[in-house]
């Protein structure tokens, strides 16, 4: 029978204590990029990017302008950070309505309504992200474009769909481009006018939206009366 000798379980202890601490070390990194991260997503939707220094960041999150640097490499880093992980996030949950089940005019309902909610959600970041794309440069331009265009085919192939189904022609593939772009043209602008209190319930805010990329100002049952 193997015996665990004094040394053994010490070091045991002390490789069990340093997991430990890395993961609470970790926690609060996470927890201190998170603040950072919001709260320069605020300040550059009130301001703009341009007017956003990183001593505004400092000043409002209490950070050292020293320690800020341990989580990004330059300003436009930051934005770039802002950008990644809001695109990300959404897309995932993109994916997953893409996959799903149901007729292609439920997942578009369920694409504009969760597109919607995350908008509410995250309502400075998704400004910034809408506003402030052109201020990345390269690579990190590229990168944000990219998860852009990934979103964006998710919402064109259910839309597609649709305009197949209905039996209308595509005109090699603009209409359908058109009719996308239409609705991301609607989404994209909520932050203008969107009042809780007013345009509430979200779901209920989808389905108008869907209605009219469906059917129109009309339904499509009076159409040519």
């Amino acid at each position: 029978m193997n015996r665990l000798t004094p040394t053994a379980v010490t070091d045991t202890k002390m490789a069990d204590n340093e997991t430990e601490a890395n993961s609470i070390s970790g926690e609060r990194s996470a927890a201190k990029l998170e603040k950072l991260l919001t709260v320069a997503a605020e300040l550059m939707a009130v301001q703009g990017y341009d007017q956003t220094s990183v001593r505004d960041v400092a000043r409002e999150t209490g950070f050292s302008l020293a320690g800020m640097y341990y989580y990004f490499q330059s300003k436009e880093d930051l934005l770039y950070q802002i950008q990644y992980r809001t695109f990300d996030s959404l897309l995932q949950e993109q994916e997953g309505i893409s996959r799903g089940e149901g007729s292609a005019e439920e997942r578009l309902r369920l694409f504009v309504q969760n597109h919607l909610s995350f908008y509410t959600t995250h309502f400075n970041e998704m400004k910034v992200c809408t506003f402030e794309l052109h201020s990345l440069k390269d690579e990190r331009y590229t990168t944000i474009e990219s998860l852009r265009r990934k979103n964006f085919k998710i919402a064109m192939e259910i839309v597609r769909e649709i305009v197949e189904g209905s039996g209308r022609p595509d005109d090699g593939g603009e209409v359908v481009r058109h009719y996308t772009l239409f609705i991301f043209g609607m989404l994209n602008w909520i932050f203008m006018w969107f009042d809780p209190e007013r345009d509430a319930p979200l779901e209920k805010l989808s389905d108008e939206l869907v209605q009219l990329a469906l059917h129109g100002l009309r339904d499509g049952s009076s159409r040519g009366a």
